[in-house]
């Protein structure tokens, strides 16, 4: 009985633009047997990318509201909905598996979840994240690196967000939680994920590790990472953006799998790319050691680029001794194509793959209920 309960909700996730496919080994029934108890199963059920209120749910699922609301709370805490709160009024709403869920398990971390999760990545779902023509990724450029560049694009300008943002929480990188968990530790921070606004207030009222910071905490936090290399990347749209992350190769799921696959272009890329100056490099390789794309190689004592691997972060540049590392625009046709904000990014994904439910994002969400 409790099988075919989560190939239902399998089913009602996968209807998602970002889904919830099958597994040939039921690696993606673990994964939800473990998340979900069977009542947060039936709930989850329920729940579609629209807000409701706990009253509203409980009528729908000939419940007593009480009870429901408990549970919804208790679902929220544990990262299994999103709840957002309109005039002092919680409302829930289901969220993808990526992002969403997933990147809210930062409290139930363990080796079992880890081990359905990876085989779940492995047959199905990091398949699901990366294809389709709209990524839902998009790498930021150091801002150090564009300086002299002219009419820098506002979507690239990090600190704008920064600065931009009510609400700022640092959050524990799962990637790497998750790593050290499984004894993978690769000695990174952890601590450097940016959470604005919503989100922000989701993590801290869910008591994650996770505090809330000053935006100039958070711009030390871009400072420290940039020295670290370490690429920031968000969401792939101009406006309305959730988080900013802090990654790695070595613990990233995200940048492990694009260096791993050469899904290079699976991922929005900047606006820019790097060039060497043959006449000022001096071919000591400190760009080799900062490229976490591998898109730098050392040819007849000078490093060369190789363009349609390199997804223009900048971090060759702000640390090239010599200076012969400048950040260019790229050609027109290589151009990025960024949706306006995060509802454009979702439409265009569920176009993409065909998919029967429309996830909302955060803006469109209270801009409908405030209407």
């Amino acid at each position: 009985m409790t099988d075919t309960l989560y190939r239902k909700l399998q089913e009602h996730l996968d209807r998602l633009p970002i889904g919830f496919p099958a597994t040939p080994s039921g690696a993606d029934i673990d994964v939800l047997r473990i998340m979900y108890e069977p009542y947060e199963a039936e709930i989850a059920l329920n729940l579609t990318p629209e807000p409701v209120t706990a009253e509203i749910l409980a009528g729908k699922m000939y419940t007593a509201k009480d009870e429901l609301f408990e549970s919804l709370e208790n679902m929220a805490k544990r990262g299994l909905l999103m709840r957002i709160r309109i005039e002092g009024v919680p409302r829930y709403a289901l969220v993808p598996y990526i992002v969403g869920s997933y990147e809210f398990q930062l409290n139930r971390i363990t080796r079992d979840y880890n081990r359905a999760h990876n085989r779940l990545m492995a047959e199905s779902m990091g398949m699901e994240v990366f294809s389709g023509k709209t990524s839902q990724f998009r790498i930021l450029p150091v801002e150090r690196s564009l300086e002299g560049n002219q009419a820098v694009l506002p979507h690239e300008t990090i600190r704008e967000y920064i600065k931009n943002a009510k609400k700022i929480a640092a959050v524990d990188c799962l990637c790497r939680l998750k790593a050290e968990k499984m004894g993978k530790g690769c000695g990174h921070p952890l601590r450097v994920c940016l959470s604005l606004n919503e989100f922000a207030d989701y993590y801290l009222e869910a008591d994650m590790p996770a505090e809330e910071i000053s935006s100039e905490k958070a711009l030390q936090i871009l400072d420290e990472c940039e020295k670290l290399g370490l690429v920031a990347h968000t969401q792939n749209a101009g406006d309305d953006i959730y988080y900013i992350c802090n990654c790695c190769k070595c613990g990233c799921g995200i940048m492990g799998a694009v260096n791993m696959f050469g899904l290079h272009s699976q991922i929005s890329s900047s606006t820019y790319v790097a060039k060497t100056d043959k006449r000022l490099c001096t071919g000591c390789q400190t760009c080799l050691d900062r490229c976490i794309f591998s898109a730098r190689s050392i040819e007849n004592g000078v490093a060369k680029v190789k363009k349609s691997k390199c997804l223009g972060c900048g971090l060759c540049k702000t640390t090239c001794p010599s200076g012969a590392i400048t950040m260019e625009k790229r050609e027109e046709s290589r151009l990025p194509d960024v949706p306006a904000d995060v509802q454009e990014m979702y439409d265009r994904i569920q176009i993409d793959k065909g998919k029967p439910v429309r996830i909302l994002s955060l803006k469109t969400i209270k801009e409908g209920l405030k209407s």
